[in-house]
């Protein structure tokens, strides 16, 4: 999104706004001031979730200031949700447009457990295929639950779909 709110063509995290605003994204989770909160499809770190900046900028630093403090306000908040909810080991936060290049965030936390014997190197050395675990629909709509009731404690002006 640009500063105007505007859908850059050929960005696919503002065609996933698009979907979002349209009520089609289903592991939207909230809206807030400066960005959107939805679910990740990499459940194998249970509760990975993904901050999209409502603002299309392909670096940080050519946000507005004031926007770049707000999300990053909105990524340390949204992280202290999800770690309540799923007590992890170590949250990671990455940030990266290499291959989106469109400001946003990955939480992805990280367990003491045997099955991640990789838990001491970047989430993105285990292959793609075993990091994209589906949840059952009770439980992935358990867990965005979970975690929009901790959101909206935090923002309490955000918008969370009911």
């Amino acid at each position: 999104m640009t500063p105007e709110n505007k859908t850059v063509p050929g960005c696919g995290i503002c065609e996933v706004i698009d979907q979002i605003k349209a009520g089609t994204f289903r592991d939207f989770i909230a809206e807030l001031k400066a960005s959107y909160v939805i679910l990740g499809d990499q459940q194998f770190y249970r509760g990975y979730c993904i901050l999209f900046a409502k603002i299309h900028a392909t670096e940080l630093y050519l946000m507005p200031a004031d926007a770049a403090r707000t999300l990053f306000d909105e990524m340390r908040l949204c992280a202290e949700a999800i770690a309540t909810i799923v007590k992890p080991w170590k949250m990671n936060y990455e940030c990266l447009g290499n291959s989106e290049p469109h400001v946003h965030w990955h939480l992805l936390p990280r367990y003491e457990h045997e099955s991640d014997e990789l838990r001491q190197v970047p989430v993105w050395l285990r292959p793609g295929a075993e990091r994209r675990v589906s949840l059952d629909d009770k439980d992935r709509i358990a867990l965005i639950g979970s975690i929009r009731h901790q959101l909206a404690a935090r923002f309490p002006d955000a918008r969370i779909p009911t």
